[in-house]
C-alpha cells in the first residue's frame, strides 16, 4: 500500500495540496502540512507545540521553513505558499516525489542538482529535516528562510511591531520568543551553517481551507533572516526547530515500513496517545479537538491494549477516575467549567470500555476488583438521578433532558440550539445502560461481591421489558431513535445498532437480524454509517461549506467511520463473519490514502464518493478500525 508521489501528482496542485501529512511527537507536538509543501490550514506547521503555560490548545510557532538553493548564477525557490490570486514562490514545480513513509520525504530536482528532505519529530518534540544533495557534481548554497507565526492553532497572526524580533545566537543556531508567555523557539543547524539577520513580515498569507470552512483565512508571518550552509554531495546538512536547545542534532533511524492495513492502522494509533505533565491522555482529533471524555472511552480499547500497549489503558483510566463526579465524566475543554459534564453516554463509554478491557485482557473479576468503586458510583448516579436530569424511570430506563444541551454523542448546536437535541430516552444511551448493568452483574458476582449482585439481579428483566416496550415496532421492524414523554422518533438513525452490537443485548434474535437489516439497507457505506437516512426528508448528503452549514449536516446524514466497528460486532453476532465485512473493512486501505496520509478522518459525506471531512485524523475512526480487524480476526 506504499505510496509514491510522482512529478505529475505533485505538479498538480488541486491534487497535491489535498493530501496532508502529519507528525506527531510522543510529547503532542506535531508537524503537518501538504504534500506540495503548501501550508493550506492555519492548522499546519513545521512546530506546533503545547503550551500549558497559556493554554489547551497547541500553538503554532514555526509555521514553514522555505529553501532556496543557489547553484552558481542560478537561483531556485523550493518553498509555496498561497497569496491572494497566486502561488508564489512556485516551488512544487521541482518536486519530483514525495514518499510519506517511513518519514515524509520529499525530492527536488532543477538544473543538474536533484535534492533530498526528509522530515520527522523526535519523542521530545523537536523537529528535524535532513538535507541531501543526492545528485550533482559541486557544491551548492542551501538558504533556510523560517517563518515564524507564535498564536493559537485556531487564529491567525497579523504583523505586529509590538512582537520581539530580537534574534538570540545559541549554539549552532537562533533562538526567537515573539512574545513573553510563550516558550523559546530554538532553530539550529549543521554543516558550519550561519545565519543572516534580515527581519521582515511576510503578508497576507492565505490558507484556502479555512476560506472554505469559512474562517478567517490571510495572516502576516514573521522571517527573522535565513541560514546559509553549504551543501557537499552526499554529505547530509540537519536543520532542527524546537521549544529546547538541543546540544547535538541528529536524525533517529525512522520505525520500518508498515506491511499491512493492520499495521498502518497501528501506526496512526500512535499519534494519539499524548504524553502531558498531568500524565496520558488521548487527543480526540487533528488537529482542533483536545482530550474530551467520551472519545477517550471510546477509543480507549483499540488504542491502547488492542494495540498492544495495555499500559496507556490503565495510565488513562487513573485520569479518568479523578475526572468522574456525581458518575459523570466531562466531555471537552476546560473540566473546572460545570457544563462541561453535559453528556449522559460519556460514563457508559467508560463502563463500555473496561468491559472490553476484562474481555481482552484482564477477566471481568479483576476489573470489578479494581474498578468496582468507580463502576458503582456509575450505576448508583444514574439509578437515583444526577445532573442535567439523568436518573432512571419507573419502566427501567435512563432519561435525560436540560433545555438548551444536546447531551448525546449527536451534539451539533447552532446558535446555542442544538441540531438533533434528543431530549428523553435515546435509545443508544439505553442500549449502553442495559449493557452496564448486565456486565456489572457479571463482573460483580466473579469478584464474590454477593450484596450488589443481589441488589442488581432484578433490574435487566426490568430494563429489557422496558426497552422493548419503549423502542421497538413490530410493524416498523426497528427500533425508535428517541422517545420522549411518550412520543417517539422513528428517524433511521444508527444508534439503534448499538442495541444488537453492545455484548449484553435486550433484543430477541429476530430483532436483532431486524435492526442490522435496516442500517445495512439505509445507513451504511463503505466509509462508515449515515447518521439519518437518504429517504429522510432531512437528509443532508454534503458536509461541507460554512461552520453552520457543517453543523446542520454534521448527524443528519454525515458518515462516521467509527459506526463501522459496531456496525460489524452487530454483522457478527447475527450472521457470523462473512465475506461481506471482509470486502467492508478491505476499504480501508483506500481511506488510509486518501485525505491526511495513513490515518482516518473524522466524517464523510453522506453521498458517494464520500469526500472526506472534519478532522484530518480521528482517533475514534483509527480505534475502531483497530478493532473492526480484531473482531474479523478471532477465532
Amino acid at each position: 500500500m506504499r505510496t509514491i508521489f510522482d512529478r505529475s501528482q505533485l505538479n498538480d496542485l488541486a491534487f497535491s495540496n489535498s493530501k496532508e501529512f502529519l507528525t506527531v511527537a510522543a510529547k503532542g507536538n506535531y508537524a503537518a502540512g501538504t504534500i506540495a509543501g503548501c501550508n493550506t490550514r492555519k492548522y499546519h506547521g513545521l512546530v506546533v507545540a503545547l503550551q500549558p503555560q497559556i493554554d489547551e490548545d497547541h500553538h503554532v510557532l514555526l509555521a514553514s521553513l522555505d529553501e532556496t538553493v543557489i547553484d552558481g548564477d542560478k537561483t531556485y525557490d523550493l518553498g509555496i505558499h498561497k497569496y491572494p490570486n497566486v502561488f508564489a514562490p512556485e516551488g512544487s514545480q521541482y518536486l519530483t516525489s514525495f514518499s510519506p513513509l517511513p518519514i515524509p520525504c520529499w525530492t527536488y530536482e532543477a538544473g543538474d542538482f536533484a535534492l533530498t528532505k526528509e522530515l520527522q519529530m523526535d519523542d521530545e518534540g523537536s523537529l528535524t529535516i535532513r538535507y541531501t544533495l543526492t545528485k550533482g557534481s559541486a557544491p551548492l548554497i542551501l538558504k533556510l528562510h523560517p517563518l515564524l507565526a507564535f498564536r493559537n492553532m485556531h487564529w491567525v497572526r497579523r504583523a505586529d511591531e509590538q512582537a520581539d524580533r530580537t534574534v538570540h545566537y545559541v549554539n549552532n543556531g537562533i533562538r526567537m520568543q515573539l512574545y513573553p508567555q510563550y516558550s523559546s523557539l530554538f532553530l539550529q543547524m549543521t554543516g558550519a551553517a550561519r545565519f543572516n539577520e534580515a527581519g521582515y513580515w511576510y503578508y497576507n498569507v492565505e490558507y484556502p481551507v479555512e476560506r472554505e470552512r469559512g474562517y478567517e483565512y490571510q495572516e502576516d508571518l514573521y522571517g527573522p533572516g535565513y541560514f546559509e550552509v553549504t551543501l557537499i554531495p552526499g554529505e547530509p546538512v540537519i536543520f532542527s526547530g524546537g521549544i529546547a536547545e538541543k546540544q547535538q542534532l541528529v536524525c533517529r533511524e525512522p520505525k520500518p515500513v508498515p506491511q499491512t492495513t493492520k499495521e498502518y492502522l497501528l501506526r496512526a494509533a500512535q499519534q494519539f496517545i499524548i504524553y502531558t505533565p498531568g500524565g496520558l491522555s488521548i487527543k480526540a482529533g487533528y488537529y482542533w479537538f483536545g482530550s474530551w471524555g467520551r472519545d477517550t472511552c471510546i477509543s480507549l480499547p483499540g488504542l491502547t491494549f488492542l494495540a498492544g500497549n495495555a499500559p496507556a489503558f490503565t495510565s488513562i483510566m487513573s485520569l479518568l477516575r479523578v475526572l468522574l463526579k456525581d458518575g459523570l465524566l466531562p466531555n471537552t475543554g476546560n473540566l473546572r467549567d460545570e457544563s462541561k459534564y453535559a453528556t449522559v453516554d460519556a460514563a457508559m463509554w467508560f463502563v463500555w470500555a473496561l468491559q472490553q478491557y476484562a474481555l481482552y485482557e484482564v477477566g471481568t473479576a479483576a476489573v470489578w476488583n479494581n474498578y468496582g468503586d468507580l463502576l458503582k458510583d456509575i450505576l448508583y448516579h444514574y439509578r437515583y438521578g444526577t445532573a442535567f436530569n439523568i436518573h432512571m424511570e419507573a419502566d427501567g430506563l435512563i432519561s435525560a433532558a436540560y433545555p438548551g444541551k444536546a447531551l448525546t454523542w449527536m451534539d451539533a448546536v447552532i446558535n446555542n440550539t442544538p441540531v438533533t437535541q434528543r431530549p428523553g430516552k435515546p435509545v443508544e444511551v439505553n442500549a449502553l445502560w442495559y449493557n452496564a448493568v448486565c456486565f456489572c452483574i457479571d463482573a460483580a458476582r466473579d469478584a464474590g461481591d454477593t450484596a450488589f449482585v443481589a441488589e442488581w439481579s432484578g433490574f435487566p428483566a426490568l430494563i429489557a421489558e422496558g426497552f422493548i416496550k419503549c423502542f421497538w415496532d413490530d410493524h416498523k421492524q426497528y427500533l425508535a431513535d428517541v422517545v420522549h414523554e411518550g412520543i417517539a422518533d422513528w428517524s433511521v438513525r444508527p444508534n439503534q445498532i448499538f442495541a444488537v452490537a453492545l455484548p449484553y443485548s435486550p433484543l430477541n434474535e429476530a430483532q436483532q437480524q431486524a435492526v442490522v437489516a435496516i442500517v445495512k439497507r439505509d445507513l451504511l457505506t463503505i466509509r462508515g454509517l449515515r447518521t439519518l437516512s437518504p429517504h429522510d426528508p432531512r437528509y443532508v448528503g454534503n458536509y461541507g461549506g460554512s461552520q453552520l452549514e457543517r453543523d446542520h449536516a454534521y448527524h443528519q446524514g454525515t458518515v462516521w467511520p467509527w459506526l463501522l466497528g459496531h456496525y460489524a460486532a452487530a454483522v457478527i453476532k447475527t450472521e457470523g463473519v462473512n465475506d461481506e465485512l471482509r470486502e467492508l473493512f478491505s476499504h480501508v486501505e483506500t481511506a488510509l490514502e486518501e485525505s491526511c496520509l495513513y490515518s482516518i478522518p473524522e466524517v464523510y459525506n453522506g453521498d458517494a464518493p464520500y469526500a472526506a471531512g472534519g478532522t484530518v485524523a480521528q482517533a475514534w475512526s483509527v480505534a475502531e478500525f483497530i478493532r473492526f480487524e480484531k473482531l474479523l480476526s478471532a477465532p
